[in-house]
């Protein structure tokens, strides 16, 4: 592929996720400078699939993750993701995932929707942001008071995740805990790729001000209080998909550029918006990193 056109895929990328309908290859042919012919090429050869089916795959990825995490309506759903007909969506829905909204909504096959869902995750993580020199100088170490957080954790296969996090969504709203009000964050205790599934690990939490003890009403809950210190702070717009290889490059990259070490801290994920809520393009997640000061 041209250099220019992997330089030019974000912005492609965003334009196409926060259209509210679908883009042309004529309206992406006038915004990008190549020809429609050439534009569908070279999107089919970088995406390996045309731009329509990438943009109603977008649209029914968004709506799945409103069926698990929200209670939108299933109609609103199907406009949001351009079907004038529930019966429609409910019909491309069931063909792309397995099952029908109602049926994903209330069970869903959380496997199934990972094999399902992987390319378009591949997309969005070819595009993460690289830390350049510039961007690693960016960077910076702030001083974080300690933090208190009431902690839902998941172990158990990473493909799974989405049972807890619906039964840590359910928790939050029984018990009033708005992410308006407590801050959201993911605490990171193992790496996927090398923990077996069943040991893997990873924390769903709320910051409170206080202990509540009469909160503590499952097994999975707990109190994890995060020292205080300083933390490499690196803000990111975009995907999750993406956080995975900017970690990466930051524990290679910037631990070495800086003459860091890192503390014996979780990596810390601050939830400052949330997919679906918004586009994943413009979700926002402060990545927290502990460091030695000694």
């Amino acid at each position: 592929m041209s250099e220019p056109f992997l330089a030019l895929l974000p912005q492609l990328l965003a334009l196409i996720e926060a259209a509210d309908e679908p883009l042309t290859l004529t309206e992406l042919s006038a915004r990008s400078g190549y020809s429609a012919w050439h534009l569908h090429r070279q999107f089919r050869f970088y995406c390996g699939m045309p731009l329509q089916s990438y943009q109603r795959l977008l649209k029914l990825q968004r709506a799945a993750t409103a069926l698990a995490y929200r209670q939108t309506p299933v109609t609103e759903l199907a406009l949001e993701a351009g079907y004038q007909h529930a019966e429609s969506f409910s019909r491309a829905f069931a063909r792309w995932l397995g099952q029908a909204p109602a049926q994903f909504r209330q069970q869903p096959d959380w496997l199934y929707w990972a094999e399902q869902t992987e390319q378009l995750n591949q997309i969005a993580a070819s595009d993460a942001p690289t830390l350049s020199a510039a961007a690693i100088a960016a960077v910076r170490a702030e001083t974080r008071s300690g933090t208190l957080l009431l902690q839902w954790l998941h172990q158990g296969h990473p493909a799974s995740i989405g049972n807890s996090i619906r039964r840590f969504i359910e928790f939050r709203r029984t018990h009033k805990l708005h992410p308006s009000r407590f801050a959201t964050f993911n605490l990171l205790y193992d790496d996927p790729q090398d923990t077996a599934p069943d040991q893997y690990r990873f924390g769903l939490a709320l910051q409170l001000n206080t202990v509540q003890p009469e909160l503590l009403q499952s097994p999975e809950l707990s109190y994890v209080e995060l020292p205080a210190g300083l933390y490499a702070r690196f803000d990111h717009t975009g995907p999750d998909a993406q956080l995975e290889p900017i970690i990466r490059a930051l524990y290679t990259e910037l631990l070495p550029a800086k003459g860091w070490v890192p503390a014996d801290v979780p990596l810390l994920l601050e939830r400052v918006s949330f997919f679906p809520d918004v586009p994943a393009h413009q979700a926002q997640t402060r990545i927290w990193l502990a460091l030695q000061t000694n």
